[in-house]
C-alpha cells in the first residue's frame, strides 16, 4: 500500500511538473525577414531593419490610411502583384507610392 501512496505521489508531481512547463512562454519567434535586399524607400528599408514582414506590414497598412484621405480607391493590390510571400510590386507601384508623398 505504501508504494502504491508513493506512486502516486511521484505521478501526481510530474503530471504537474509536465503542466506548469505547458503553461511557461515560448521564446518569441524571429521575425520573418523581408524578401527584399534592395530598398527604394525608406519606409520599406527601416520597416525591414527593424522587424521583417510583420513590421513592413504595420508600416504600409499605415500609409495607407493616410493616402487614402487623398485617393480613397487605394488598396494594398493597388502597389502589389501579390501578396505574400513575396508581395511583389506592380510597374506603377513606386510612382504612385511617392506620388501619395511615401517616402
Amino acid at each position: 500500500m505504501k508504494k502504491f501512496v508513493m506512486f502516486l505521489a511521484i505521478g501526481g508531481m510530474l503530471v504537474g511538473a509536465g503542466m506548469a512547463m505547458a503553461d511557461a512562454p515560448a521564446a518569441p519567434a524571429a521575425p520573418v525577414p523581408c524578401t527584399r535586399t534592395k530598398f527604394e524607400t525608406k519606409t520599406a528599408e527601416d520597416a525591414c531593419k527593424k522587424g521583417g514582414q510583420e513590421e513592413a506590414k504595420k508600416a504600409f497598412k499605415a500609409w495607407l490610411t493616410e493616402a487614402k484621405a487623398k485617393d480613397a480607391t487605394l488598396t494594398c493590390k493597388t502597389c502589389h502583384a501579390n501578396m505574400a510571400p513575396k508581395f511583389d510590386l506592380n510597374p506603377d507601384a513606386l510612382k504612385k507610392f511617392k506620388d501619395l508623398g511615401g517616402k
